[in-house]
């Protein structure tokens, strides 16, 4: 059967409703509102929660709905966010709004079209996708129709508004690069430090300034830590008792500090008078909390620990200390634990433990080791007659040693003169554009090593004669009275004790089936204390089972052979700390 004519006109009509047709002309359009400032200070200026610039931005945006016959249904701002990057919380949060509500939003209302976005490519892509929503970009300050006059008008301003903000972001860098070539500071000052804003002259000038509460505690923590004392996560607890806290910000209160954050303080070469731009270094104007030579030991400490400083679950302070002379595995801490609930902490040979190993010493409470290393201490001992003769030869050898320092503190001194030099003229370079960043950086790193070198030795040149006598002094005496200061010392002395009078404490058996220790004293104290004829790695003895050596109270027969002969050998002379370990 044929279609009728009239049949197949009336579809069409028939989807013509004029009564919704009238509806929605009277149906005010829907708008949506985006505003934007592009900084903290401009969202706060005038003590006002929105400052000036949101609300003028709001009023236009309405006054533009209302002469479109729109209504804004929704408003969305951005608090202090650069428009050059589309990673804006409220733009994207807009974006999710628009899509979900596609079809029913008909314009989205701008200030600007900088106030979108800063750089053409991003304009482009927001504006595609508005299109695809069937929405209407309008701008309450410029004609961006979709007449072809309009939209070369939105292209014009588009790139004019990245031209600004690139121009701008030139701008800024260029005057960073001056401040810090005359030395000032980029940024929030670390901790320790206060920035602080002056006028002088009508002008702002920013400056850093030394906080006369946490700067104390800062430069405490460098010296604390170079000593080895401490782990991170202990000195952090240690700060955290003493006071130490986070200068308080617009977003977060006072709080204390973190492992983390202390960890960047002792990695921070602000805290030498430096400042790191674009990973070069440059002399700043700030005062310095910490000295060249305690930072560098500081670095040395957590390089050593590069792979983290674990927090272990039964420490005690013979850990890395003592080890299985059976099989040459460490010790490790076992705890049994009694039906009553009582511990009882001991140590094991970890290859036993582990069955990497056929050991099979038997495990030795933690008690009883101490007490046998306790009796290696009391035999342990100088006898005076041997300490006076010993205390002549060294501080003889020392006047020899030093006759020659002089000569060589100015040949250092004049190799340090000449890496200060090329310092300079290296960052004159950069300055005046000779030379890139990464060539600064390099050869910066090259040059700082070489200084600290230079450094170390002048530090060890410049150390007063009668310093270096009472060290010696110092030496002596710990060695004649080891014993007394280790049975009076708390248990991180006596780790650093055992770290420097032996290279290790091993745990045997005896025939009778006993436990027993055996320690191997490290240089010097292995000539000190009375085996000097023997290398220092086969100086065991001094178990409990056996005695020190016999002596007939007179002159080491050894000095002259062993003393004489190593004094000026830096690897056993005694360093700047001497062997009494360093205190709290």
């Amino acid at each position: 059967m044929p279609t009728s004519p009239y049949t197949a006109h009336q579809a069409p009509s028939a989807a013509v409703d004029p009564f919704a047709a009238l509806t929605q002309s009277f149906t005010p359009k829907r708008a949506v509102s985006y505003l934007r400032v592009s900084t903290r200070e401009q969202a706060e200026r005038g003590g006002r929660e929105e400052g000036f610039s949101i609300p003028a931005q709001r009023e236009a945006n309405k006054k533009k709905a209302q002469s479109m016959g729109a209504m804004v249904v929704k408003e969305f701002v951005e608090r202090g966010v650069s428009g050059t990057s589309t990673n804006r919380p409220a733009l994207q949060e807009m974006l999710r709004y628009l899509e979900a509500e596609q079809g029913s939003i008909d314009y989205l209302i701008v200030h600007k079209v900088d106030r979108l976005a800063r750089n053409r490519a991003d304009d482009v892509a927001l504006n595609a996708r508005f299109d695809n929503y069937g929405i209407r970009l309008v701008s309450t300050s410029e004609n961006i129709d979709q007449t072809p006059g309009g939209l070369l008008l939105h292209g014009i301003m588009s790139s004019i508004a990245e031209f600004y903000s690139k121009n701008l972001s030139n701008e800024v860098k260029k005057g960073m690069d001056e401040k810090v070539r005359s030395g000032g500071s980029v940024g929030r000052a670390p901790i320790g430090y206060l920035n602080v804003r002056e006028v002088h002259e009508g002008r702002e000038v920013r400056t850093v300034e030394v906080d006369p509460i946490r700067a104390p505690l800062v430069t405490w923590a460098f010296e604390q830590y170079a000593t080895g004392i401490y782990s991170v996560r202990s000195l952090t607890t240690e700060l955290i008792a003493r006071g130490l806290t986070m200068l308080p910000t617009a977003k977060l209160p006072e709080k204390a500090v973190e492992t983390r954050q202390v960890h960047q303080i002792l990695t921070n070469p602000y805290y030498l008078g430096l400042v790191v731009y674009k990973g070069a270094q440059h002399p700043g104007n700030h005062n310095a909390l910490v000295d060249p030579g305690t930072f560098e030991k500081v670095q040395r400490i957590l390089k050593s620990k590069i792979n983290g400083e674990r927090n272990r679950q039964h420490p005690h302070y013979l850990k890395s200390t003592l080890y299985c002379g059976q099989c040459d595995m460490r010790m490790i801490v076992q705890v049994a634990k009694a039906r009553t609930g009582d511990e009882y902490p001991y140590y094991s040979c970890l290859g036993r433990h582990s069955k990497r190993t056929t050991c099979d010493l038997r495990s030795i409470s933690i008690v009883t080791v101490e007490d046998l290393i306790q009796e290696q201490y009391d035999r342990l001992a100088l006898r005076p007659s041997h300490a006076d003769s010993l205390r002549r030869v060294l501080l003889a050898e020392l006047r020899t040693f030093t006759k020659d320092t002089n000569r060589q503190r100015e040949t250092l001194q004049t190799q340090k003169l000449e890496i200060e030099r090329k310092q300079r003229k290296l960052l004159e370079a950069h300055y005046n554009d000779a030379i890139p960043i990464d060539m600064l950086r390099t050869e910066q790193h090259s040059l700082d090593s070489a200084l600290n070198n230079v450094t170390r030795q002048l530090e060890a040149l410049n150390t007063d004669l009668d310093d270096q006598a009472r060290l010696i002094d110092q030496a002596i005496d710990l060695a004649q009275h080891s014993a007394d200061a280790y049975r009076r010392a708390p248990d991180q002395i006596r780790r650093l004790l055992n770290q420097a009078l032996f290279e290790r404490i091993e745990v045997t058996m005896t025939d009778e089936d006993d436990h027993r220790v055996q320690a191997i004293v490290a240089v010097p104290f292995a000539e000190l204390l009375g085996a000097g004829s023997q290398s220092r790695t086969d100086v065991k003895a001094f178990s409990r089972n056996e005695e020190l050596p016999a002596s007939d109270g007179g002159e080491f027969p050894w000095l002259q052979s062993v003393f004489l002969a190593r004094v000026s050998n830096t690897s056993t002379m005694v360093g700047l700390t001497g062997f009494e370990p360093a205190t709290p």
